[in-house]
């Protein structure tokens, strides 16, 4: 049985590409997320919620440590419950992909003026 430290491998930060960097900082500039570690984890959620991923091939950067982004286990305990039989790196880009489709999904709201967080279904 996995353990919460082989959830992701040996991976010790999370990656998100230039696109969500860049919308997650827009969204924090207008005052409605105090940090972009609080986007990703909403854009995460969001993703696993609604089984949505985003699947094009992007060009990923390091973002954020593992432990500041999930410092309870939270998403890790999610992730090997609902994926145990993949690998802890396609585990890992798995939550990437949720992530990235919710941070796209969030930013989408914001610029059509949808987004109501009371709505999100979280």
């Amino acid at each position: 049985m996995n353990d919460e430290s082989n959830v992701f491998g040996d991976a010790r930060v999370i990656p998100a590409s230039k696109q969500a960097k860049a919308k997650m900082n827009h969204l924090k500039s207008k005052g409605l997320f105090k940090d972009l570690g609080d986007i990703w984890r909403l854009g995460a959620a969001l993703g696993l919620l609604l089984e949505k991923s985003f699947k094009e091939e992007l060009e990923m950067e390091t973002f954020e440590n593992i432990n500041s982004l999930d410092p309870e286990g939270i998403l890790a305990a999610t992730m090997i419950g609902l994926y145990p039989d993949l690998s802890p790196k396609e585990r890992m880009m798995l939550l990437v992909e949720h992530a990235e489709w919710g941070i796209n999904e969030i930013h989408r709201m914001e610029e059509i003026g949808t987004l109501d967080f009371t709505k999100l279904g979280l």
